[in-house]
């Protein structure tokens, strides 16, 4: 008897649709990779990503399925067989709750573009079969008629396409032809309900105990209305649902609002909480919130109370971050509409309410950073002075570098918003970070000369020292090859050494073959939107689907006259969890270290 046909013999896993759906999965052979990680071939992957349910509460539903499956697989005597099915089931583990991340973010997005394309009329063109150009795209709006903005709205249809939605031919969109795609389309031309553009916010108040207007009430139980992930286990593809859409829509405000009060910490695996203890004056609305939580998986009800699950506990551990970054590009979706339409008026990212979460999605990359950092210098000899965190949110980085360095350094906070340099100045007000850091606000980190400026009028020269940037170089606006190369040359000329974040971008071909495996649709999305540039680590191939990628960093770094330090760059992990024919596996991220080249060939590091 083979594995399959052993796993579906038990009456338990039989009378499971979901099991069903997984066990021919589960039972193809594994790999492990040069570290010993294991993964699944390229075609159990694909079977699993398109035939098994695995986001929102159908994640928890299959969560369950595998842990059976599991149990059931360890009374199996032992051999092959067995350690191929015990590798899968935690391949399988941990798609799913990389999607309880991931999902809510290109959820969120998806929703708020597919209304402001219908109040525009372009949903039912689309679903009227026709094809839409984004470079001679007209609207009836208001008995005259207007020309879309064709960079705008081709920005639009690239994420639509990423999340399998429209499919592109030549210089046109059409609508992709899978069933799921029409019944979200149909869906979402009558559906009213818009989130107010505070909402996270009103969640945050109500989580906190202020008392809300009847009218900010009705506004959060709008949105938890029929929160609803129907139990259907069939698909044949990963496309989401209309429900799904709706759900992550709702989800991840909640999510920020938790974390904004502080509440999220507590929230791990077993923990019980009500709606009284969320928000004593309207438990109704935290009853709403829970229902929300509980369609997704992450809570479960028991009478009166709620659990928070396995899935909900890595959510509210590992969401926030992610979730933050995608949130604070609110404002280009709340005026989608307008900015098609060419009427944007003063649009930027608000940093202010989610810089938390943004140091939640940072803290583990700048570990790595810094460990970089310590062991170039442990090598070569390297020494430093003046250490400066551009991009600085809460000072995450430095605060990391003081603890291993202590006073013998001088430091420096550099960051374009006002409300980060708030931020961090209040964590050194408390005693976190170093009292003799000195703070540069305006600074754009597209113009070096801000910082430079600032750090030779505090009297630390620039040469030798150490800039660490958490995802901040992406945010140089309207940034083209030869402008990206010139910042960096601002910066090398200086002899400043860049330790720096950044994640890859990814081209449409990887999004769509790696469906939920990453929230970076989104994050494309959004940096698109607002005039950043999204870069791959190194150069990539050609690509058949959407917009060409950019020189990558590593290009443009090098075009500079910098030095990238191989040895001492780290890479997360990759995206597809196979080795695709090609070879070219893009990981998430990548913590990239550039020494200047004459400093280079001091420290004996190759070009």
């Amino acid at each position: 008897m083979t594995l399959t046909a052993d796993l579906l013999a038990d009456p338990k896993l039989a009378a499971d649709p979901l099991a069903r759906a997984l066990i021919p999965v589960l039972c193809q052979p594994t790999g492990l990779t040069s570290a010993g990680y294991p993964f699944l071939q390229r075609q159990a992957w694909e079977a699993f990503r398109d035939g098994v349910p695995h986001i929102l509460g159908m994640g928890l539903r299959t969560l369950r399925a595998l842990e059976t499956i599991r149990e059931r697989g360890e009374a199996l005597p032992a051999g092959e067989a067995k350690e191929h099915l015990s590798r899968a089931c935690r391949v399988a583990r941990q798609i799913v709750m990389t999607a309880a991340i991931t999902a809510p973010c290109d959820l969120w997005l998806v929703r708020h573009v597919l209304c402001f394309l219908r109040d525009l009329g372009l949903v039912e063109r689309l679903l009227a079969g026709e094809a839409i150009y984004p470079e001679s795209c007209w609207v009836e709006v208001e008995g005259e008629r207007r020309q879309l903005q064709a960079k705008e709205l081709n920005t639009d249809l690239q994420l639509l396409l990423a999340r399998g939605l429209v499919e592109q031919y030549d210089l046109s969109f059409r609508v992709a032809g899978h069933p799921r795609v029409r019944a979200l389309l149909s869906a979402l031309v009558s559906e009213p309900t818009r989130a107010p553009a505070d909402v996270s916010r009103l969640w945050r108040r109500l989580f906190l105990g202020e008392t809300l207007s009847a009218a900010e009430q009705d506004s959060l139980l709008d949105l938890c209305y029929s929160a609803t992930r129907r139990g259907d286990p069939a698909q044949n593809h990963w496309i989401p649902t209309v429900e799904e859409v709706n759900l992550g829509y709702r989800l991840l405000p909640i999510v920020l609002g938790l974390r904004a009060s502080e509440r999220t910490a507590e929230l791990k695996t077993g923990t019980e909480v009500s709606p009284l203890e969320w928000s004593p004056h309207h438990p109704v609305c935290a009853g709403g919130a829970l229902e929300v939580l509980t369609a997704a998986g992450w809570t479960e009800r028991e009478g009166e109370r709620y659990r928070v699950t396995r899935l909900g506990a890595r959510g509210f551990a590992r969401g926030p971050g992610p979730f933050g970054i995608i949130e604070t590009y609110h404002p280009y979706l709340s005026q989608g509409r307008e900015i098609l339409l060419g009427e944007r008026g003063e649009v930027w990212v608000t940093r202010s309410e989610n810089v938390g979460a943004s140091q939640d999605a940072n803290r583990a990359t700048f570990v790595k950073a810094n460990d970089s950092l310590d062991r170039l210098c442990a090598d070569t000899g390297f020494e430093f002075t003046v250490f400066v965190e551009h991009a600085i949110g809460r000072g995450e980085a430095t605060r990391q570098r003081y603890e291993r360095s202590g006073d013998k350094l001088r430091y420096f906070g550099a960051d374009l918003e006002d409300a980060a340099i708030d931020a961090a100045m209040a964590e050194q007000a408390a005693g976190r970070l170093p009292a003799n850091m000195g703070f540069v606000r305006g600074a754009d980190i597209g113009r070096p000369d801000v910082l430079l400026d600032a750090l030779r009028a505090a009297g630390a020269e620039p040469e030798g020292a150490v800039m660490l940037v958490g995802n901040g170089f992406h945010e140089v606006r309207s940034q083209t090859d030869a402008g990206m190369t010139e910042v960096f040359r601002g910066y090398h000329e200086a002899g400043v050494v860049l330790l720096f974040t950044e994640e890859n971008a990814l081209s449409v071909d990887d999004l769509r073959a790696t469906a939920w495996n990453t929230y970076h649709a989104g994050f494309k999305y959004v940096h698109e939107k607002s005039g950043q540039g999204l870069r791959p680590a190194e150069p990539r191939a050609h690509v058949r689907l959407g917009q060409p990628l950019r020189a990558a960093w590593s290009e443009c770094a090098r075009s500079a006259g910098y030095v990238r330090a191989q040895a001492y760059c780290a890479r997360t992990r990759t995206i597809y969890p196979y080795t695709p024919p090609s070879g070219h596996n893009p990981s998430i991220s990548v913590n990239h270290v550039f020494v200047p080249g004459p400093l280079a060939a001091k420290l004996g590091l190759e070009a």
